[in-house]
């Protein structure tokens, strides 16, 4: 079993039938894990030159975007995902966050999610006692009220 579909299976109950943004997706491998069980998933990155083929063949739509200026309209998904995205989003965090609040749904969540040691680490740096070991996932959860 892939490490995205582990990772689906242990968030499924923030997952399953839920409206999903995955942000920086990179190849969107998790997106289209995500498919499986959402209602729809959206995920949008920079560019789109590692994208998964498979993201055309599911209910993932991608678009390029920068996710400090989201084009969304305000409480338009169910959970946000950073899968493997913190290193390379890190500076902009807090204009990230802002957004990803803006566009989250009350009683929303935002996870990011780490398995590379170039996330894990800063991501334990930052977040501290709010990152939690799950299987070989670092996770900090973040809700949204």
């Amino acid at each position: 079993m892939k490490k995205t579909d582990r990772i689906v299976r242990l968030l499924s109950s923030d997952i399953e039938k839920k409206d999903i943004l995955e942000v920086a997706c990179g190849s969107a491998d998790f997106s289209v894990a995500a498919a499986s069980l959402a209602n729809s998933v959206s995920c949008i990155d920079l560019d789109d030159s590692r994208l998964n083929p498979m993201v055309a063949q599911s209910n993932v739509c991608f678009q390029i975007m920068d996710a400090s200026q989201m084009e969304y309209q305000d409480h338009s998904f169910d959970t946000i995902v950073m899968y493997n995205a913190y290193y390379h989003i890190q500076t902009q965090w807090k204009e990230i966050e802002k957004e990803c609040r803006r566009v989250l749904r009350n009683r929303g969540c935002i996870y990011i999610i780490g398995t590379w040691k170039l996330d894990t680490s800063i991501m334990l740096d930052i977040f501290g006692d709010k990152a939690f070991w799950l299987d070989d996932f670092l996770i900090v959860k973040e809700f949204v009220e």
